[in-house]
């Protein structure tokens, strides 16, 4: 039996006729953490937004535990096991922290779930999204995706505009789920917790894979991620 849960195969897409991503094929195994990492602008969020079905696919297939998802919306993908948490994290301001959460709830979860992950969601319970900091929103982001149960979970930039602090507490939490069995797509620019997570690491430019290698050779030759795409590991 396969240990492939996603693939794509020559998958190219993007927004209306432009093309974004070319020519991906890239196979991700169960239980994988995978870092995709680039410039600004390559393709990484349109990438991750193409496994979601967010985006208009030109050519290629995408397939999750074997079966063509190629054609289905984002929500018939959420209801199989994909679940992303996007670089705008897209809570629902209006509502309280326990309303944004019951939004995210699948049958079997609770929201008690997301408490036990994020303590400080449980003590802003009441407060609306609104309210909370840029790192409260983003744990209040993740915690909702997670409700849904995803197989594979797409983290696009997580770590964006927040302080070192919160970033050190999300790597933690990305790293329990990995080793709870989930399958982890980063999407970060910061290179050396990447590594530091990954087990593999994929580099875009252009919308094209240039490169993918074990993270712990790219952390034992760190030039070569700067050769190929110009990225310095911080």
């Amino acid at each position: 039996m396969s240990n492939i849960l996603l693939e794509l195969d020559g998958v190219v897409a993007g927004y209306g006729d432009t093309h974004v991503i070319r020519n991906v094929s890239l196979s991700i195994t169960k239980g994988q953490r995978l870092a995709i990492v680039g410039r600004n602008g390559v393709g990484k969020t349109t990438l991750l937004s193409t496994i979601m079905g967010q985006t208009r696919q030109h050519a290629g297939a995408i397939r999750l535990k074997g079966a063509a998802i190629t054609s289905l919306a984002s929500h018939q993908r959420a209801r199989l096991g994909i679940g992303i948490v996007p670089q705008t994290r897209d809570i629902f301001g209006s509502l309280t922290v326990e309303e944004n959460l019951v939004a995210g709830l699948r049958d079997g979860s609770s929201i008690e779930e997301a408490f036990e992950l994020f303590p400080r969601l449980k003590e802003r319970r009441s407060n609306g999204g609104r309210q909370l900091s840029g790192g409260e929103q983003q744990m209040l982001s993740i915690a909702r995706a997670l409700l849904g149960k995803p197989e594979i979970i797409l983290l696009d930039e997580p770590l964006e505009g927040l302080a070192p602090v919160i970033c050190e507490m999300l790597m933690g939490v990305f790293h329990k789920l990995a080793d709870k069995g989930h399958t982890v797509v980063l999407v970060e620019q910061h290179i050396g917790l990447a590594l530091g997570f990954a087990e593999r690491v994929i580099a875009l430019d252009q919308g094209k894979i240039v490169f993918e290698e074990k993270a712990a050779v790219l952390t034992s030759n760190r030039t070569e991620l700067d050769r190929h795409i110009g990225l310095s590991v911080r």
